[in-house]
């Protein structure tokens, strides 16, 4: 059986909705800007990567302070075809995960991106649900937890969800989201600059049997029974961009730190009534854009590497949560010429 559960992830990028419709040859304009986009070829891609979305717990657990949570992950397969404004991505997982699942438990997941971009804006709305993950090295939370041969504890509805809304803004005309990505277009020489990210998130993370197995824990503090953890935040990230592309050559950089207005709580049951409590409070919380690419591009086509990295954090005191997720990903593609019927011209009579 779990070689058909397959994650279908579909992302259509409209980028063409202020753009003239070309006519059939691409206009250069590399004498102006330094990039180039291909907007009337036809590009067909494929892509191999790995993602992961591990965290930790920190506290005071009595004789050990932190607690280390992995999920078990597949590669991931994608196809994709791109030609002026529509652009259409099909990912989905690879039969069987990278560790067994007797040892190290088995995840479901589910990633989606839509994205999008006008002029000098790139807009992009990112979607993760993470559900099945286990403790590494699970031998010091106490002697009689429940294990597997490789020392984890496995908790199967133990589930981390995000949505993130980003609003990208390039403030000098040289950088080009799209050429950076390299699928539809590419870098010819240097470019450079600062942007800034504003963003809207929502993320959390529950178990119903507890996100920490606090039963094998003495005495265990109200945050750590917790079923639930969330967040609201909002905040903006200023950030600085470097791309350059040398005899085929294109290499990118993304780099940001800004800081996040929180609005975050906690769900737990009381001991005696069995009713769910609810703490709320607010917060700050510092974040990190990182986007690194680099590869071969030219004309006719790609071969880039690309590796982005996210991550999300709740402080409650000296209990913390840290989430990272990343992916790593080689991506192939070759552009096509279409040949496009010309349209007759009515002659005067």
């Amino acid at each position: 059986m779990k070689y058909i559960l397959f994650i279908i992830i579909i992302a259509f990028v409209g980028t063409g909705f202020s753009q003239k419709k070309g006519k059939g040859k691409e206009k250069d304009t590399t004498d102006t800007l330094p990039f180039v986009l291909y907007r009337n070829k036809l590009v067909l891609h494929t892509a191999i990567s790995y993602k992961n979305a591990p965290f930790y717990l920190q506290d005071k657990f009595g004789t050990f302070k932190q607690l280390n949570y992995q999920p078990n992950m597949n590669l991931i397969h994608g196809v994709g075809i791109a030609y002026k404004w529509f652009s259409l991505n099909i990912n989905y997982k690879l039969p069987s995960s990278l560790e067994k699942p007797s040892y190290y438990g088995k995840t479901k997941y589910f990633d989606a991106r839509l994205q999008f971009s006008l002029k000098k804006w790139y807009f992009r709305i990112d979607m993760h649900n993470y559900k099945g993950f286990g403790i590494r090295n699970a031998t010091v939370i106490s002697d009689s937890i429940p294990l597997t041969p490789k020392n984890v504890f496995v908790n199967d509805g133990l589930t981390t969800a995000s949505v993130g809304f980003n609003a990208f803004y390039f403030f000098d005309k040289t950088l080009n989201i799209k050429a950076a990505t390299g699928v539809v277009g590419r870098y010819t020489r240097k470019a450079y600059g600062f942007y800034l990210r504003s963003c809207l998130n929502f993320y959390s993370v529950s178990s119903m049997a507890g996100i920490v197995p606090y039963r094998y824990i003495k005495e265990p503090t109200a945050v750590q029974t917790a079923h639930t953890i969330g967040v609201i935040e909002t905040g903006a990230v200023p950030g600085y961009a470097y791309l350059n592309n040398i005899n085929g050559w294109q290499f990118s950089i993304f780099g940001g730190l800004g800081g996040m207005i929180q609005g975050k709580y906690y769900i737990f049951k009381d001991p005696e009534t069995g009713e769910d409590v609810n703490r709320g409070f607010m917060g700050l919380a510092p974040r990190i854009d990182l986007m690194i690419q680099g590869g071969y591009n030219v004309e006719k086509w790609f071969l880039m590497l690309t590796a982005n990295f996210n991550q999300n954090n709740i402080d409650f005191n000296d209990f913390k949560y840290n989430q990272t997720y990343y992916n790593i990903g080689l991506r192939y593609g070759y552009r096509f010429t279409v040949k496009e019927k010309e349209k007759k011209k009515k002659g005067k009579k």
